[in-house]
């Protein structure tokens, strides 16, 4: 599966300078390749930085995910106010009429990735992460 084609088609991005990995339940996660790794007989438990979850109809971008294709992305983005950020943060669902995949914004701070269904974006940011 060609990831790069699902980024484009919603997400508008054309490139990426790093690799894709699908590991676990659907987690994709986003590494670079290290040539030395052989020679230090380094041990591998774990590869990359969490990308994002492949899912039925596309990819819902981690937060991680959005900050790493920040100069990329070109479609399907979102400004929010300071008061929707909050909101967001805070775990609740945004009242924004938007269907797909959405990755929101405020000023130079990405927020994350919601999936909206013409009435309401839905909220992914993980409870650990939000604020109280």
């Amino acid at each position: 599966m060609n990831y790069v084609e699902i980024l484009k088609e919603i997400y508008g991005v054309e490139k990426v300078s790093f690799e894709l990995k699908k590991m676990g339940k659907d987690r994709l996660y986003a590494f670079l390749r290290c040539e030395k790794k052989d020679e230090l007989e380094i041990k591998e438990y774990h590869q990359g930085v969490y990308f994002g979850k492949l899912e039925k109809d596309g990819i819902r971008l981690s937060i991680e995910g959005c900050y790493l294709l920040r100069d990329e992305i070109k479609k399907n983005i979102i400004e929010v106010s300071y008061e929707d950020a909050i909101k967001w943060l805070k775990g609740e669902d945004l009242n924004i009429p938007y269907k797909g995949y959405v990755v929101l914004k405020w000023g130079k701070y990405f927020l994350g990735c919601g999936k909206g269904d013409g009435k309401k974006i839905r909220n992914y940011v993980p409870k650990e992460r939000r604020i109280i």
